[in-house]
């Protein structure tokens, strides 16, 4: 069994403050794309986990901890040998990691034949990550809370972005982005509410994130490639979660290669993609 684990992009991102749990309460407005990592599920004694494109220990990989965790609640004796190719650059808030997490769950759901349904499968993902629930079902939604609460929405379609994910290397990302914030860069959620609102009746919205001011901090020589590819391409981009991957829109295809292109003379890895209605091809639920 193969599936394919599709990234997103937050085309809001709103922090509204600490709560008393320690985390932080969000409001964002977040779309699949097609660019994907591919899962592959095959017959075996024992669980184990293969990584391809990915410099990292295959045990502490979210695959590996998805899989244990689905084993354990089943009380589940059989294994699965569990192949991921990574092409979802690692740390860029694309959420490469929790969709990988999320597909996971899905594939030895099935492939064991456990019968779990979307609910219970959700429960699970919620303790592996706050956005990992999002990915069992993908297409669009407004996530809230520390992001497991969610408002499905009507997807996008044909809409074509650019993405462009500059070099970086931040040991513990998130908490030092979350420790960058400051009182200026929270927000109420009704930036997030109103785009969800002219998304659904397709007009332009504005997007938002909180970390845009923390990103610059934090990552080394974001804030000039984001101030050169706007120069170079006369579009805006905008920082996906925590970043530092960046997207700008596009009018189609031709418009997202020519976009690509300019960028691409300027030394930058550029992607051009597409919206995913969902995060995986083979999702069924009872």
């Amino acid at each position: 069994m193969l599936y394919r684990c599709y990234a997103k992009v937050n085309f809001t991102l709103e922090v509204m403050g600490k709560r008393p749990d320690g985390y932080h309460e969000l409001a964002s407005l977040v779309h699949t794309i097609n660019l994907a990592d591919d899962l592959r599920v095959e017959p075996a004694d024992e669980l184990l986990t293969r990584v391809e494109g990915l410099d990292i220990d295959p045990e502490t990989n979210l695959v590996s901890r998805a899989a244990e965790l689905l084993r354990n609640a089943l009380r589940e004796r059989r294994g699965a040998e569990l192949s991921l190719i990574k092409r979802i650059p690692a740390a860029a808030g694309l959420g490469g990691g929790s969709s990988d997490a999320a597909t996971t769950l899905v594939a030895l759901n099935t492939f064991w034949g456990s019968g779990l349904r979307l609910h219970s499968l959700a429960e699970l993902a919620a303790e592996i990550g706050s956005d990992v629930p999002f990915f069992l079902r993908g297409g669009a939604a407004i996530m809230r809370s520390r992001g497991e609460a969610l408002q499905l929405l009507t997807p996008l379609v044909g809409q074509w972005l650019v993405l462009l994910v500059p070099p970086h290397d931040v040991l513990d990302k998130t908490r030092r982005l979350y420790a960058a914030l400051v009182p200026s860069d929270f927000s109420s959620g009704d930036a997030t509410q109103h785009a969800a609102e002219r998304l659904r009746r397709g007009q332009p919205f504005e997007c938002v994130n909180a970390f845009e001011r923390a990103a610059r901090e934090v990552f080394p020589g974001l804030s000039e490639a984001w101030q050169d590819a706007e120069r170079r391409s006369k579009r805006a981009f905008h920082l996906s979660g925590a970043g530092p991957a960046l997207f700008a829109f596009a009018s189609d295809r031709a418009d997202a290669q020519q976009i690509a292109n300019l960028l691409g003379e300027g030394g930058y890895a550029v992607r051009t993609v597409r919206h995913a209605r969902a995060t995986t091809n083979v999702i069924r639920y009872p």
